[in-house]
């Protein structure tokens, strides 16, 4: 008797039990991971001799570099070097490795029913720990949490899971991953159930993401303490009279957020349409980075050593003038270096995440705003500390769309749950603010948006209302003749990042449906991708559509196929475009709404 079929999930209770095996994994993993990226870091500082000046005066470091011409060499290079690694890492053996890995994620949970390539989570961990320990900037938990997705997935294949169960198990590890890796076994839990949705939370998983987050923290603090990650002093309680700092934070907040994430999409489309070969391309960005590190080597890697060095007090002066707002403008040039450091890391091709980042940014927004507040309110109570951490968890939530998760995970970093009045009151205006941006790309806004819940849509709604009704008109974008070759295919499904589209004749006559994500793996390895044409590849058994049919019609064919989008044709199978799932949700929520 297999494995799969023995222990396959029957029931809910099963799901639990596989949600421990993952946190269990995912805090093993954890484990390793921490202990290669901060050993790899000190190899590395220890070239460049960051470790000499014993790490505690920024003057010392760069007096120290820029009297030593091989270690200034070393600076600039080693982000380079730790990119170069990187690209060859995802180019040659496994290209999900790329990026943050938490979009990945989540566009895996809506639109693939949970599915990944299993071999992610052992290159994603080589691609981050080289990119950030030579000196990349970014952040652990989206590698964090793709590598715990895919072991959620390896567990739900291993059981026979269907796609509600392993979009359960996926969660799961995204949880087990960040609880482990951050020290937040709530946070974790919460954060994965968030970020998959700009308005809402994935309930369905929320017991297992509990589960498997708390079981890896307690596998992992067995080996790295129970402390807090980033440990404060108890702050002082929040007064009324900072309320208007406080907003101003806020909105600074919403302001770098919008730079972050518009810096960071601008850079990616750039570095796409250079004709560099990719594998070279993270190298490309390491040596900017590297260039600018040997002035500002504050924005480089984790960034968590200097924001240790700015929470104990430790706060930079660049510019000559006025003491309070040459430190203010300090503060706010660091955060937008780390923000331009972070888009040329990740941008080029690089494998970290956002979160860190999106801490270093909010912490020094806060700082700024605290030494200012400070000085008007003339208050020894007013802390600079305060305002960094609630700082760290309103910047998260207005980039990710996460408020709860960037409250929860805060107070947890920092064993302190005394600043919730204030990290609350900022966090939430900031979302309000960036209601409309949102740097993961895949969220949706409410579970009746995602495809993961087509079991909630109320089937009568559907089956009434006809396709004409909503939709005057349809994209052709992913419409391609069946003539194209392999080759044409991959380049235009890398330029507008589809998978699935539909071939058509000459004439435009429907002739079937491609998707990439149904070729054989030893099609990929031919020698000549020119000679495999559209037609060869095309699934001709999945149907089309007329207008006068209805959405309930288009969503039995998705789910029958296992396709993102429909052809919808006329009478004589001339194409006129085609419906994507997404589409069907949006008229199914526009027409509930009517209600």
């Amino acid at each position: 008797m297999n494995f799969s079929f023995r222990y396959k999930i029957q029931k809910e209770s099963h799901i639990f039990f596989y949600a421990v095996l993952t946190g269990i994994i995912a805090g093993l993993i954890a484990m390793l991971f921490t202990f290669l990226l901060v050993h790899f870091e000190e190899f590395f500082s220890s070239l460049n001799g960051f470790q000499i000046v014993n790490g505690d005066s920024l003057k010392q470091k760069r007096d120290f570099i820029f009297s030593h011409p091989v270690q200034a060499s070393m600076v600039v290079l080693f982000p380079a070097l730790g990119g170069l690694i990187c690209g060859l890492v995802i180019y040659f053996f496994c290209q999900e490795a790329e990026g943050t890995g938490t979009d990945e994620m989540i566009n895996a949970f809506h639109y693939n029913e949970g599915k990944m390539n299993t071999r992610v989570p052992f290159f994603k961990s080589i691609a981050t720990i080289f990119t950030l320990s030579s000196g990349g900037s970014g952040g652990r938990e989206g590698p964090i949490s793709q590598i715990g997705a895919g072991i959620g997935v390896i567990m739900a294949n291993l059981a026979g899971a269907g796609a509600r169960s392993r979009r359960a198990l996926m969660l799961s590890g995204t949880a087990a991953g960040l609880g482990a890796a951050f020290k937040t076994p709530l946070g974790g839990a919460l954060t994965a159930v968030e970020m998959v949705y700009k308005k809402d939370i994935e309930s369905d998983a929320l017991i297992p993401c509990f589960i498997s987050s708390l079981t890896a923290y307690l596998v992992f603090i067995s080996y790295a303490g129970s402390q807090p990650l980033i440990p404060i002093q108890q702050p002082e309680f929040f007064q009324i009279k900072e309320i208007v700092f406080y907003l101003l934070l806020g909105f600074l907040c919403y302001v770098f957020g919008f730079l972050f994430i518009k810096g960071f999409r601008d850079t990616t489309r750039l570095v796409k349409s250079i004709t560099f070969p990719i594998w070279l391309k993270p190298a490309i960005g390491g040596l900017l980075v590297g260039i600018i590190a040997l002035l500002f080597f504050e924005t480089g890697g984790t960034g968590h050593s200097y924001l240790q060095q700015v929470i104990s007090g430790k706060l930079p002066s660049f510019f000559s003038g006025i003491g309070i707002l040459n430190i203010m403008l300090s503060l706010l040039l660091i955060a937008f270096i780390k923000i331009v450091t972070t888009g040329l890391t990740i941008g080029s091709g690089g494998s970290a995440g956002i979160f860190g980042p999106s801490l270093f940014i909010g912490a020094m927004l806060g700082a700024g705003v605290g030494v200012i507040a400070r000085y008007f309110l003339n208050d020894p109570n007013v802390t600079i500390v305060t305002y960094m951490v609630v700082g760290m968890g309103a910047f998260y939530a207005g980039v990710a769309n996460a408020p709860i998760a960037g409250i929860v995970m805060t107070c947890e970093m920092t064993g302190s749950y005394a600043l919730l009045p204030p990290l609350i009151l900022v966090s939430i205006f900031t979302f309000i603010l960036s209601r409309q941006i949102s740097f993961y790309k895949s969220q949706v806004d409410t579970r009746f948006d995602s495809p993961a819940h087509v079991w909630d849509m109320k089937l009568d709604v559907i089956e009434r209302v006809t396709i004409k009704d909503y939709f005057p008109e349809f994209r052709f974008l992913a419409v391609i003749r069946e003539d194209y070759s392999y080759a044409d295919i991959r380049e235009i499904a890398n330029y507008y990042h589809s998978s699935d589209f539909l071939v058509v004749r000459h004439d435009l006559s429907y002739a079937g449906l491609l998707s990439l994500r149904k070729i054989d793996e030893d099609l990929l390895k031919i020698s000549d991708q020119n000679s495999v044409t559209a037609i060869d590849l095309a699934d001709t058994s999945v149907p089309f559509v007329f207008v006068d049919q209805s959405l309930g019609s288009v969503m039995k064919i998705i789910m029958k196929f296992d396709v993102d989008k429909v052809a919808v044709c006329e009478p004589d199978r001339r194409t006129i475009g085609y419906i994507r799932s997404r589409d069907v949700f949006e008229a199914y929520s526009r027409q509930t709404a009517k209600k």
